[in-house]
């Protein structure tokens, strides 16, 4: 295996440099901050096993009889409830079920409980913000 030449070791220090410095700086400011709130989807509940819709393994890329957002409708579930019920408890429910909070909604639980955080919006209905 070949190094690569200097300037790129360097170069990925100083962004990692600029990164580290940018948390810091993140971190400094909620802790000086009393009012909170976070806009968050699902990306920060995939950490625990949750599927997205979105992503490459995510639920509107996998192959079923009809799409996923046709599944998830009022609609269909009036006319194939068997169908939604199927795919609510295998895509929804069961992914769920085994679920942990992670880092993400433990921090989101503690500064709820240090008063900071003053709201959550977010399109996730797993709850994990609420176990953290």
């Amino acid at each position: 295996m070949i190094d690569p030449p200097d300037g790129v070791w360097k170069r990925r220090k100083k962004r990692e440099n600029v990164e580290q410095g940018k948390i810091e700086q993140f971190k400094e400011a909620v802790a000086q901050c009393n009012s909170i709130v976070f806009f968050g989807g699902a990306g920060v509940s995939t950490e625990s096993g949750i599927p997205d819709f979105r992503s490459v393994d995510g639920l509107y890329h996998q192959k079923y009889d009809y799409p996923p957002e046709t599944i998830l409708s009022h609609t269909f579930y009036n006319e194939h409830p068997k169908e939604f019920f199927r795919f609510y408890y295998e895509k929804i429910l069961l992914p769920g079920r085994a679920a942990r909070p992670n880092k993400a909604h433990r921090k989101l639980a503690e500064w709820e409980q240090q008063g900071k955080l003053k709201a959550v919006i977010t399109q996730n209905i797993d709850g994990l913000h609420q176990k953290a």
